[in-house]
């Protein structure tokens, strides 16, 4: 039986557009610091076909789900595509206290062949979590698309910009999913409500 590793991919996306960008354009990643980062190959991949959008509804055959688009957010597919995984964002349109919060949809990719549990696939993005965002997130379990999965929150206080995370990770035979919201640091209520419906129209595809 094949072992299932984590995707050095993880590593860049914890830092997703926390800091950059204005209007409603996306915002350019913040990569981590020279320690941790990847080498640029690993960012470079062929992209997934471009999903449909159609009346703020956004369905990706090829990833394999669709979701609704927040009113007034802005989609970007394919935001950080590479070999083996796949991440689209979503972008709130304005910086808040230098943070654009954004909505992140990652597939790792399972290779064939290999089994993964939530179990494994969630141990080692919260150790990846603790190493590079430097806390300890607050675990519980939850559901998404039908699919059980484990959900981490975080505050964090040390690096900066300072941001708070929630992260839902659920496994399917396709892919290891994570569907995570970034804000700034004291104002996850403010978009709890529209996480929660971002999270309820998720649905994933054949």
């Amino acid at each position: 039986m094949a072992k299932w590793c984590l995707p050095f991919p993880w590593l860049v996306i914890l830092f997703l557009a926390v800091a950059c960008g204005g209007g409603k354009e996306p915002a350019t990643p913040t990569l981590p610091p020279a320690d941790t980062a990847q080498p640029t190959a690993v960012l470079q991949g062929t992209p997934q076909p471009t999903p449909i959008i159609v009346d703020g509804q956004l369905e990706s055959p090829a990833v394999g789900y669709g979701v609704h688009i927040p009113e007034g957010w802005s989609a970007s597919p394919n935001f950080l595509p590479g070999p083996g995984f796949s991440v689209d964002a979503f972008f709130a349109p304005d910086l808040v206290e230098g943070v654009q919060p954004n909505i992140s949809v990652t597939c790792d990719q399972i290779p064939e062949g290999t089994t993964l549990t939530l179990e494994e696939y969630s141990d080692a993005k919260l150790q990846a979590a603790r190493s590079v965002e430097q806390v300890e997130p607050d675990v519980s379990s939850g559901e998404v698309g039908g699919q059980e999965a484990v959900v981490a929150r975080y505050r964090r206080e040390k690096l900066e910009p300072a941001v708070e995370k929630t992260e839902f990770f659920f496994v399917t035979e396709k892919c290891g999913w994570i569907i995570t919201l970034t804000v700034p640091l004291g104002r996850g209520s403010d978009y709890q409500n529209l996480f929660d419906e971002f999270l309820g129209s998720f649905r994933l595809l054949p």
